[in-house]
């Protein structure tokens, strides 16, 4: 189950998750991506979303310390996505430099 005490950070071709009021790297995950990841949303523990410069958001299943693309949205938006936030109902909201906030 996610915990409230984890924080994603992107980074280039990889995320790290780590526990905050541990102190711990829980995991890093390599992300075989064209784009800088920006945004990460993790929805449980084994799928998660990512946003890169390039506009592109990626649906992943993580399988131990690797991802696997369950679906991409090319184009998502025409500049970097920035944020990616659960909205309910099984629908993300995305935000980017494009100054536009869509809903997946």
């Amino acid at each position: 189950m996610i915990s409230k005490e984890l924080l994603l950070i992107p980074g280039k071709n990889k995320i790290s998750i780590i526990n905050i009021n541990e102190y711990e790297i829980i995991r890093i995950i390599d992300v075989l991506n064209s784009g800088k990841i920006i945004g990460v949303y993790m929805l449980n523990d084994n799928i998660l979303f990512t946003g890169d410069s390039n506009g592109i958001i990626i649906e992943w299943k993580i399988e131990e310390d690797n991802l696997i693309i369950i679906s991409q949205k090319e184009n998502a938006h025409s500049g970097q996505i920035n944020t990616l936030i659960n909205i309910g109902d099984g629908h993300i909201a995305s935000g980017s430099n494009d100054e536009l906030i869509k809903i997946w």
